[in-house]
């Protein structure tokens, strides 16, 4: 073929196609809107081990053995590592080697043996940078999956901690109630007595009944939901549930969560998260993608060779050039697919950067909530206690209604279950922010990017 027919193809199959630069760019905020704390511990993994609760400690270690949503994860990664390796292979001669022996018999001829062995070899030269661009792509992808089980993890230890808070709020309200039931019967018997004495009315027993039965409703309804939190840690850590009721067993309360210093500035928090490590890295790739695609519009130059070992004299070696002339249009359709790729991928990182910033406002903007709510639960308990004292000593003097008893005793019981959901509410928005930060997470110093499809 002459040299000035090749030239034509070669710049026919390479007539550049028109593409949109990809952007990834998301501006952030200098700083939070929300005050950030200043605690004198630094955000680290080991922060739910400082929170001192040794059965948290265990169920987070369960998790990390069994959860089936972290071993789907690290699947994954095993997944993603082999395919990089597969197109790193990909980029060497590949040898291939036949034998053979073969034996043939007739009645016209004596029986014959024949032995056959050889090698094939071939090599495509990466002339344009396709192979070497997708065994990138694929390393790429697979230090993506590494931080998506680094996400997973802290995602998963954030709910088994978040629903663990839980329980403990939900077991100390399942008490308020219990103090009702019991504070209930106590006031049965003491009515019963002043209705008998003819000091009280038989509609005042009634009231007190009843209200005693809807303390059970409330306790039993109570008794259920912590049972479902049990059932949920079970499932999140992959622990049988008798196990994961023995470590609920013991202790009462809810743990005393430690207070963090955190990063105060956007940038800064969005380096300690591994989904957005994922996404930077999947934008990268998906750029590659695109040089791989316009690579593919140029001819390709495979070198190739074999060799008979019975014979050795008998070999043959010589390149091949495959020119891409006519395909209706697929190489070009893909290289557009590619590029629709990329800005997919891009705007997928702008989002996650959206969210992220969005994720850490927001446990920002609770943890301060909270923290002010608390004390105020505080002095709202305090003060209802002092009010029903007074009131429940009117009432055993005769001077008020049970009714008026009842509802002074329903405002101390509302004033304590608010006290423990704002303790509770710190105790998640803590760790609601621990996972928004990063959870611990630290970016590797080495990170191999890339930030154009060239």
């Amino acid at each position: 073929m002459p040299r000035c027919l090749i030239a034509a193809l070669v710049v026919l199959a390479g007539c550049s196609v028109p593409t949109i630069a990809p952007d990834a760019t998301q501006a952030t905020s200098a700083r939070f809107s929300s005050a950030v704390p200043q605690a004198n511990t630094r955000l680290d993994i080991d922060w739910w081990s400082r929170i001192g609760d040794a059965r948290l400690t265990e169920l987070l270690l369960l998790a990390q053995s069994g959860s089936p949503d972290l071993r789907s994860a690290a699947a994954q990664v095993m997944a993603a590592r082999a395919r990089a390796g597969q197109d790193t292979a990909a980029m060497w001669p590949v040898m291939t080697g036949q034998a053979s022996v073969t034996e043939a018999d007739s009645d016209t001829t004596a029986r014959t043996r024949t032995r056959a062995a050889g090698l094939d070899a071939s090599w495509e030269v990466d002339l344009f940078g396709r192979a070497s661009k997708t065994a990138k792509a694929e390393r790429l992808r697979a230090k993506a999956e590494d931080y998506a089980y680094a996400g997973a993890y802290v995602s998963l230890s954030a709910e088994v901690a978040d629903t663990y808070v839980q329980f403990r709020a939900c077991r100390m309200i399942e008490q308020v109630y219990r103090d009702a039931v019991s504070s209930q019967g106590e006031t049965i018997e003491a009515t019963t007595r002043l209705v008998s004495a003819g000091l009280r009315a038989e509609s005042d027993l009634a009231l007190a009944r009843a209200s005693r039965a809807s303390a059970q409703i409330s306790l039993d309804s109570q008794v259920a939901d912590c049972r479902v939190l049990a059932q949920t840690l079970a499932v999140l850590t992959g622990a049988p549930q008798d196990r994961v009721d023995a470590i609920l067993a013991s202790g009462f309360g809810m743990p005393a969560v430690k207070g963090f210093r955190a990063a105060d500035v956007p940038a800064d928090m969005l380096r300690q998260r591994p989904d957005i490590a994922k996404a930077e890295l999947t934008f990268a790739a998906a750029l590659l993608d695109l040089g791989v695609a316009k690579a593919d519009l140029y001819p390709s130059l495979t070198l190739g060779g074999s060799v008979s070992l019975a014979k050795p004299s008998g070999w043959s070696f010589g390149p091949a050039l495959s020119l891409p002339v006519l395909d209706g249009g697929q190489r070009r359709a893909a290289v557009r697919s590619a590029n629709a790729d990329a800005i997919t991928a891009a705007e997928a990182y702008r989002s996650a950067v959206l969210a992220a910033v969005a994720e850490a406002e927001a446990a920002l903007t609770r943890l301060n909530a909270a923290l002010r709510n608390l004390g105020s639960a505080g002095t709202l308990v305090k003060e209802y206690d002092a009010y029903f004292a007074a009131i429940d000593a009117d009432w055993r003097a005769g001077r008020i209604s049970l009714l008026d008893r009842e509802d002074a005793r329903r405002q101390v019981q509302s004033a304590r279950i608010t006290q423990i959901s704002q303790q509770l509410a710190l105790s998640r928005q803590w760790i609601a922010l621990y996972k928004a930060m990063g959870g611990g997470w630290q970016r590797p110093a080495h990170t191999v990017t890339t930030t154009s499809e060239g």
